[in-house]
């Protein structure tokens, strides 16, 4: 691992558990409808290399999940619409 890449973890991790929740709730409040990464930006003014790793975490531990869907960003691309894992654990 990089340096800088060990830097910017030991910087942010005071603050991951904080962030990981209130990206959670943020799915479960979205509920079916879902979040892409640049929509979870936009609600909790996040920078995107902040969002897609909490996200991948949530992926990771089966809390949220691919829906199946896409849905256009702000440029027209579409996205992942990813959504809470109605059977995952609790944070």
């Amino acid at each position: 691992m990089k340096q800088t890449s060990i830097d910017a973890r030991a910087k942010i991790e005071p603050k991951i558990g904080t962030l990981r929740r209130k990206v959670f709730e943020l799915f479960i409040n979205r509920g079916l409808t879902g979040l892409t990464d640049q929509e979870i930006e936009k609600y909790l003014h996040l920078d995107g290399n902040t969002v897609r790793p909490i996200r991948g975490s949530l992926v990771t531990d089966g809390f949220v999940i691919d829906s199946g869907t896409t849905r256009p960003n702000e440029k027209g691309n579409q996205c992942i619409v990813w959504r809470y894992a109605e059977n995952g654990m609790m944070l």
